[in-house]
C-alpha cells in the first residue's frame, strides 16, 4: 500500500554541483524537494517488514533503471552530436535518487513513457500500489515550460491556466483532475510531469480503494522562478469517515 508520496520538480538543476555555486532560487526548490521527499522516507519506514521507495517520472521508455545507473551528462544542453552515456539514468529520476541520498531504504527507480496514454499510467500505478509492505511515492515531474517568452519553449497563451489546474489539483490531492489531464495538451505546453501524475493518481486512487484512505495534501512550494512551473507536494493518508 502507499503510506505517503511526493511530487518535487524534475529540474535539472537540483542534480548536485549543477549550478557551481548556490543559487537563491534553485537552493528555496532543493529545500523543499528534499523536506518532500524526507516525509516520504520518514512515513515509509514506521514499523517493520517491507519499505520501499519507489521514485517515479518520465523516461524514453516504462521500466525500471538500476539504483546505481549513472547520473545523465550533458543534462542541459548537450554538446552537439553527444548521445547519453549507455545506461544513464533519465533526469527525472536521477533527480528524485538525488534527494533520497543516504537514506536506508529500498529504492526502486520506475521510469514512465513520457507519452504513456492516461490508461498505461493508471495500470502501472495500480501495479505499484499492489506491492507488498509500505510503499513510499517521490514522484519527479514539471508544469509548462512555455509560461512566458523567456521559457525555454516561448510562450503559448494557456500554459498559465493548465498551471494552475494542475497545481490547485496536487495541492488538494484531487485524483480524478489528475487522471483526467488531456496528453496532447501537455504535450503541446510541455508539460512534463503528466504521465508520472497520472500513476500517483491511480496508486494512491488503488490505495484508497482497498484500504479505505483519503489524503492530505501540504504545500511547500509552488512557483516558475525559470519560467518552467515546479511544484513540492506532500500527501499523506488518513482514515475516511464512515458515513
Amino acid at each position: 500500500m502507499i503510506v505517503a508520496a511526493c511530487c518535487v520538480p524534475q529540474t535539472p538543476l537540483l542534480l548536485p554541483g549543477l549550478t557551481g555555486g548556490p543559487v537563491a532560487e534553485v537552493e528555496e526548490l532543493r529545500t523543499a524537494a528534499l523536506a518532500a521527499a524526507q516525509t516520504v522516507v520518514g512515513q515509509t519506514l514506521v514499523g517493520g517488514g517491507v519499505n520501499e521507495i519507489v521514485v517515479v517520472g518520465g523516461a524514453p521508455r516504462t521500466g525500471s533503471y538500476p539504483a546505481d545507473a549513472p547520473t545523465p551528462a550533458g543534462r542541459l544542453a548537450p554538446a552537439p552530436g553527444r548521445r547519453p552515456a549507455p545506461g544513464s539514468l533519465p533526469v527525472p529520476l536521477a533527480v528524485g535518487r538525488s534527494l533520497l541520498a543516504g537514506h536506508p531504504v529500498l529504492l526502486t527507480l520506475q521510469g514512465v513513457d513520457e507519452h504513456a496514454s492516461p490508461r498505461s499510467c493508471g495500470e502501472l500505478g495500480h501495479e505499484i500500489a499492489a506491492r507488498p509492505g509500505r510503499i513510499g511515492l517521490v514522484v519527479v515531474g514539471d508544469g509548462s515550460a512555455r509560461r512566458e517568452e523567456k521559457a525555454p519553449g516561448y510562450v503559448d497563451p494557456r500554459a498559465l491556466e493548465a498551471d494552475a489546474a494542475i497545481g490547485d489539483a496536487l495541492a488538494s490531492a484531487d485524483l480524478p483532475a489528475l487522471a483526467a489531464l488531456n496528453p496532447g495538451l501537455c504535450d503541446d505546453l510541455l508539460i512534463r510531469g503528466r504521465a508520472a501524475w497520472q500513476v500517483l493518481a491511480a496508486a494512491t486512487e488503488s490505495t484508497s480503494q482497498t484500504h479505505g484512505t483519503s489524503w492530505t495534501a501540504h504545500t511547500l512550494y509552488g512557483g516558475a522562478p525559470f519560467g518552467v512551473a515546479y511544484w513540492s507536494v506532500t500527501w499523506l493518508p488518513h482514515p475516511t469517515p464512515q458515513a
